[in-house]
């Protein structure tokens, strides 16, 4: 446990607070706990001058508890309480697979959860998605631990702990293991077995929690609670049918984001299925599949969302290697050089991949080296281990490749985005060409990494007739317009308006505009 924790964090904990807030969807938890350190408007924090209830407040209430003492939200105090949950997350992942298969299993389980891309990419991210991964692992060791007949009472109460953070971290998502328990529940002991959910001490303490932060949220508006949060914002959003389209880039983003494990995981998947009588099997492949069918059947499945169910693939996969990783098959070794075949394509990606501000592109130099270092080793290690039968050699082999390539790659990501998609520059050239009187923004979507960075909520405009009269103000004003709203609306504008400044923000060219003196 120690272990699977220590390599966690040396992976996760050193780029803490190392990247520029580039979007508008981690500024806006950033601005919320900005509002609370500075209000202390800890039950209506506002954002873009309204109060946000589109998901419960965990996440900004940790971010303003820990900028507290240096009275000020920073891009680490934002990022630290997703670090924290990510090292919760390996530590729950360890300790449930321990409890299932064995501690080498909890191992490895951890080392291949830390090491599929998107863990460690929204490790690194100001969202509360990794939260929700925290607690949903949290509740699964909980449940299992609580499973026999009659349940431990205090193993029961966790279990329903765990569910209440997950609910306050990002709603109704954090009740996911719920349905997983409920589901295993009745597979194993038909209807009656429901009835092991039962604990008061536990709803109690559900409903505590939940009552901490859904009371005073009621308390801003029930009606306009129920139709703005949960019918537009929860239900309406999950509730449908997706588009192929949506399938399609779902299943593409999904493969990707588990790589390279995801080169494994049919093999993990087709045992896992002909195991099933095996109860702790039978528990993992429910955890996995029950949440993906209902991730995937949404009206609006994103590749973030299939977060909570890595730690189940990630235990699967450890699961196979220790009790079948040592048997040869022919398409274990297929698998294994289809990897090897892969590490060598993306060694080859900087040839046609050239650096650019719209994505980032490592291009060939001495600096690429451990990346390549990387890719190498996963690949040999997966072809060896999977042809040989030696899981040790697949899992640590893969697993410290993994390791290098997002411990190392993580500082050139950082640099390039500071670089190339950073909005601090963006808001330190309209406050110089402000000089101190008001400034606005006139854009065709929320820039909340820009009022981040400018330290102040800004305005927002309209319409370009709002515009033109804020423009004409004596005080003689300065607006930021993004270039494509710009070129959209100009026509509307009045022939004096001039550009003071151009500045690109990624993809994004920011333009400051004035009225021309009369």
């Amino acid at each position: 446990m120690l272990l699977a924790v220590i390599v966690a964090a040396a992976l996760t904990v050193p780029p803490l607070g190392g990247r520029s807030i580039s979007t508008s969807h981690e500024a806006r938890f950033a601005l919320l706990a900005r509002d609370i350190v500075e209000r202390g408007a800890w039950f209506e924090p506002r954002v873009g001058g309204e109060v946000y209830r589109n998901k419960p407040p965990l996440y900004p209430w940790s971010i303003a508890a820990l900028s507290l003492p240096g009275g000020r939200v920073t891009e680490a105090t934002a990022q630290a309480p997703v670090v924290a949950a990510a090292l919760g997350a390996i530590l729950f992942t360890f300790l449930l697979g321990a409890a299932l298969f064995g501690a080498r299993a909890g191992l490895w389980g951890a080392l291949i959860l830390l090491t599929g891309y998107d863990f460690f990419a929204h490790s690194q991210l100001l969202l509360p998605d990794m939260l929700v991964v925290a607690f949903v692992t949290a509740a699964a060791y909980f449940f299992w631990r609580a499973r026999d007949d009659p349940p431990a009472r205090g193993a029961l109460a966790a279990f329903y702990g765990a569910l209440a953070m997950g609910v306050f971290a990002k709603g109704p998502v954090g009740l996911l293991p719920l349905l997983v328990a409920a589901v295993w529940l009745w597979s194993e002991h038909g209807p009656r077995g429901l009835r092991r959910l039962w604990s008061p001490l536990g709803i109690g303490l559900f409903a505590g929690v939940t009552a901490l932060w859904l009371g005073p949220f009621l308390s801003l508006g029930g009606r306009s609670f129920a139709q703005d949060v949960l019918q537009t914002d929860w239900l309406d959003w999950f509730v449908g049918i997706p588009s192929r389209g949506e399938l399609k880039e779902l299943a593409i983003e999904g493969v990707l984001g588990f790589m390279p494990w995801a080169l494994v995981a049919p093999l993990a998947l087709w045992t896992g299925v002909r195991d099933r009588p095996t109860p702790a099997v039978r528990f993992v492949l429910l955890w996995f599949l029950v949440p993906l069918l209902l991730i995937t059947l949404s009206s609006n499945p994103r590749a973030r969302y299939l977060l909570p169910i890595h730690p189940a693939g990630a235990l699967l996969i450890a699961w196979w290697a220790e009790t079948h990783g040592a048997t040869r098959a022919t398409a274990g070794r297929l698998l294994g050089w289809m990897a090897l075949a892969g590490a060598l394509v993306a060694l080859a990606i900087p040839a046609w991949l050239r650096p650019s501000p719209a994505y980032f592109a490592p291009g060939f130099s001495w600096m690429a080296l451990p990346l390549a270092a990387g890719a190498i080793m996963i690949g040999v290690a997966m072809v060896l281990g999977l042809r040989a039968g030696r899981p040790a050699l697949l899992v640590y082999g893969a697993a410290g490749g993994m390791a290098l390539i997002l411990g190392y790659g993580v500082w050139p990501y950082n640099a390039w985005v500071n670089e190339t998609q950073s909005f601090r520059p963006v808001a330190s050239r309209l406050a110089e060409h402000a000089r101190g009187v008001d400034a606005a923004m006139f854009v065709n979507r929320r820039f909340f990494q820009v009022e981040f960075y400018a330290g102040r909520e800004m305005r927002q405009i309209r319409t370009a007739h709002e515009l033109t009269e804020y423009l004409a103000r004596p005080e003689r004003p300065v607006v930021l317009v993004n270039e494509s709203y710009w070129e959209e609306q100009r026509e509307k504008f009045p022939p004096d308006v001039r550009i003071l400044d151009e500045i690109r923000a990624g993809t994004e060219r920011m333009l400051i505009v004035r009225l021309s003196k009369g």
